[in-house]
């Protein structure tokens, strides 16, 4: 058992855990005839989570969301299933079944876009979104239905337990568990975490009233709100200030709702450093390392991301356009290596911007390459293995998101990267918090500003590059997931008192 995983057993002894996120920790491989093979999920909250899930021992609420996770929901008599993945993890999963309309307005309407693109600041609001009864319908039918299952289940395995239940619910696709599962269990502690920007208050308004009520209504039934960033933590208080007309004490960072103190504070997720530098050094990572050094010049600027709208890809691009028209000396000396993966392919503004993230490297390259130099090499997978020998060959690694909750891709780089590489970053990424001191900082839509910074990485003197790179490291090493879990779990015992029972609150 790891230390973190000692501590908090010790810390949550009086608690029964349950997590509850819309995917679940693995991801079905393959099911050789009855056996099914299962692989550790990916992405940053999976990977966040599982880690809390194996420290606390937490039954884990997750969506059956494809055709394999629903035939392992049918395989289910009731009982959380023991998942054990090719890694050696091992998790308790209760699935969530829902029909597959219901589920598409709730994940593919609602959650995606509506709500992701709200909180990214992503619409064009002279022309989207468009709320009709297709909405409001997805919302009553879907996002509401499946949160409605969510908090059955939670109910469910908390009901299981001899403790006091302790749910962790996780970000915009459930936002209504708290008040749902307070309902039917008054004396469990609940915490919400969200894993993305929390917006403006004004810029929630882009919802009708009664969505973004009912969502504030959600998790202010939580103890204990979390968000990425002081930022963040700001602008959901006056959201409750502003939106809501509750009270609100910016010192403490409480807010006072229905005869309760509801806590809100900042944790930064990040990453298990040791595990990432293990799996950095494994042969298969430096077979693709050595590929990559046959056809890298001299210079590598990296980028790792999902082909997701927030991301900025196709900025990104346009700057490194800029950067060889302003420094054709750097024509022939200089790469950038994209590794994407596509996302949310059933939503219509994903499909869109994939193929102007494809338009815009085919222009790029036809503009600037030469027999034997490619500008842009662009590769559409989903590869962790080719992502660390990146990592551990770049120059420069851009992250200009547009908004962006945290994004981990800054810290495993900076983590893996023993050249001195140099992070170009977004001020509007959640790790500039962190890391922003000793990155190159970028305001995302400023293309030429980002090609600027682009030259200054390449330029930048070798002392300087290496001193930078280790101060984010030593960062992300100090303030690791270990850090971001206990964090949570600590204040869970200092915030909430374990022996005050709640009455049932009224229906409303």
């Amino acid at each position: 058992m790891t230390a973190i995983e000692q501590y908090a057993r010790r810390l949550l002894k009086d608690f029964h855990p349950i997590i509850a996120a819309n995917r679940a920790p693995v991801d079905v491989v393959s099911r050789d005839g009855q056996a099914p093979l299962f692989s550790r999920g990916a992405g940053g909250l999976v990977t966040g989570l599982s880690s809390l899930a194996q420290a606390t021992g937490a039954v884990w609420v997750a969506a059956a969301r494809g055709e394999a996770e629903t035939q392992l929901r049918l395989d289910d008599e009731g009982e959380p299933m023991i998942l054990e993945t090719s890694d050696g993890g091992r998790f308790q999963v209760s699935w969530v079944s829902a029909p597959r309309l219901v589920y598409d307005m709730y994940y593919n309407t609602i959650s995606n876009p509506l709500l992701w693109f709200v909180q990214h600041f992503l619409w064009n609001l002279a022309q989207a979104p468009i709320l009709d009864e297709t909405t409001h319908r997805a919302w009553t039918d879907g996002y509401r239905r499946v949160n409605q299952l969510f908090a059955q289940h939670v109910v469910r395995e908390a009901r299981r337990g001899h403790q006091r239940p302790l749910v962790l619910s996780h970000d915009y696709q459930l936002y209504l568990i708290p008040r749902l599962v307070r309902r039917e269990l008054p004396d469990a502690v609940l915490q919400h975490f969200v894993h993305i920007p929390w917006p403006t208050p004004q810029y929630w308004k882009v919802l009708p009233q009664y969505m973004r009520d009912e969502i504030m209504d959600g998790l202010l039934a939580a103890d204990v709100i979390g968000l990425q960033t002081s930022s963040d933590v700001r602008n959901f208080l006056l959201t409750c200030e502003e939106n809501m007309r509750l009270p609100v004490d910016f010192r403490q960072q409480t807010t006072f709702y229905r005869g309760r103190t509801v806590w809100v504070r900042s944790y930064p997720i990040s990453i298990d450093v040791n595990a990432f530098q293990r799996a950095a050094a494994t042969p298969a990572v430096e077979r693709v390392e050595r590929e990559v050094l046959r056809w890298r010049p001299e210079h590598l600027i990296l980028r790792v991301d999902r082909m997701d709208l927030s991301k900025n890809i196709v900025r990104g691009f346009y700057a490194f356009d800029r950067l060889l028209q302003a420094h054709p000396e750097l024509r022939g000396r200089v790469s950038m290596w994209a590794l994407l993966q596509k996302t949310r392919q059933d939503v219509r503004e994903y499909r869109e911007y994939a193929r102007e993230v494809q338009q815009a490297v085919r222009g790029i390259n036809e503009r600037h390459a030469t027999g034997e130099w490619l500008p842009i090499r662009m590769e559409q997978r989903d590869d962790i293995t080719r992502a660390m020998a990146g990592y551990r060959q770049f120059d420069v690694l851009l992250v200009n998101p547009i908004y962006d909750g945290m994004n981990l891709v800054a810290k495993e780089g900076m983590v893996v990267n023993r050249r001195g590489g140099v992070l170009v970053l977004s001020e509007n990424a959640g790790t500039h918090e962190e890391l922003g001191e000793w990155a190159l900082t970028i305001n995302p839509f400023d293309v030429d500003a980002t090609a600027e910074a682009l030259h200054q990485a390449l330029l930048m003197d070798p002392v300087e590059r290496l001193s930078r790179a280790e101060r984010m490291r030593t960062v992300v090493e100090q303030n690791d997931i270990a850090r971001w879990i206990s964090a949570q779990l600590q204040d869970i015992r200092d915030l909430v008192e374990p022996s005050a029972a709640r009455q049932p609150e009224p229906v409303r």
